[in-house]
């Protein structure tokens, strides 16, 4: 039996690169990473393409997924004009990588999607037709997954964008620099800082930060479960993995559906309902290499 092709894999947020290659997603997964700091898009990519370049030169690689930072306006093939990471509006991935690599496959999409889609395949969202994955980082973003596939429409869904009821006695104006104060701008890791003036890990579990920040992510939840009608949600990121965070929300999503979807998953503790991830911290590099995975089978697919 011949060797599975490997496939290189890009997590590209905000604040750094994920990069990893494997054969199999739990290569990537269990295995070493190169980690790059997010800059200019020069001084970034050349430092990661120059490392999947030296990997590529000993073992070809077969195909690269990559799981970015958005928004992305799929008809340009671009990073969008709103991202708040100005110096990577326009920025093209594709290209870049072609440059480098020629005609390699490539698989692309937002790192939420590609999240979404690694908890549908491998994770806690496995056997789901319909399921999310919300990540609270930095900021906040989601992806919506039917039958293993992102839904895209007019963009992609931008559930971080969402307006929810501002909590009575919040005065704070918010981050967005788009909106002020949508569900990114009040509950993100960059509103918990810029609101506490420290960072969430720096905050006790009975800060009262977290009372606030999960009467947000609830109401967010309960919108989507509302909306999108999806059998699971998954809330990941690194806010999200904050000491009883879960719990808290769960709770107050019950409270707040109040009985009216008549499902079991949301009553009771909603543990079954409302997930951490199965990948852990690993679902946007593992979900870059499924999209690597599904742009090589694409491509030696027999043409119709």
């Amino acid at each position: 039996m011949s060797e599975a092709p490997l496939i290189g894999a890009i997590e590209a947020g905000g604040t750094k690169m994920v990069c990893a290659v494997g054969r199999t997603w739990r290569e990537v997964r269990e295995g070493p990473t190169h980690v790059v700091a997010t800059t200019t898009p020069d001084e970034t990519m050349t430092r990661v393409l120059d490392w999947f370049a030296s990997r590529h030169a000993l073992t070809p690689l077969r195909a690269i997924g990559v799981a970015s930072f958005g928004p992305i306006d799929f008809d340009a093939d671009a990073i969008a004009s709103t991202t708040p990471k100005e110096q990577w509006r326009g920025f093209r991935w594709r290209q870049a990588i072609a440059a480098r690599f020629g005609d390699l496959p490539l698989g692309y999409d937002t790192d939420t999607d590609a999240a979404g889609v690694a908890e549908w395949r491998w994770g806690a969202a496995r056997g789901r037709e319909v399921s999310v994955y919300v990540t609270v980082g930095t900021g906040i973003g989601g992806g919506l997954v039917v039958g293993g596939v992102p839904v895209h429409g007019l963009l992609h869904p931008e559930l971080g964008h969402m307006f929810v009821p501002r909590q009575a006695g919040d005065d704070f104006a918010g981050t967005c620099p788009s909106h002020g104060d949508c569900l990114e701008g009040l509950a993100s890791g960059e509103a918990i800082t810029r609101r506490w003036r420290r960072a969430g890990p720096e905050l006790g579990a009975d800060h009262p930060a977290w009372e606030l920040e999960s009467s947000y992510l609830a109401l967010a939840v309960v919108n989507i479960a509302l909306i999108a009608s999806p059998q699971i949600i998954v809330l990941g990121g690194g806010v999200a993995a904050a000491d009883g965070l879960l719990d808290r929300v769960r709770d107050k999503v019950r409270t707040a559906v109040n009985g009216y979807l008549p499902r079991e998953e949301l009553r009771g503790d909603v543990a079954h309902y409302l997930v951490a991830p199965g990948l852990g911290s690993s679902s946007g590099v593992v979900g870059a290499f499924a999209l690597g995975q599904r742009a090589l089978d694409t491509s030696l697919a027999p043409s119709a």
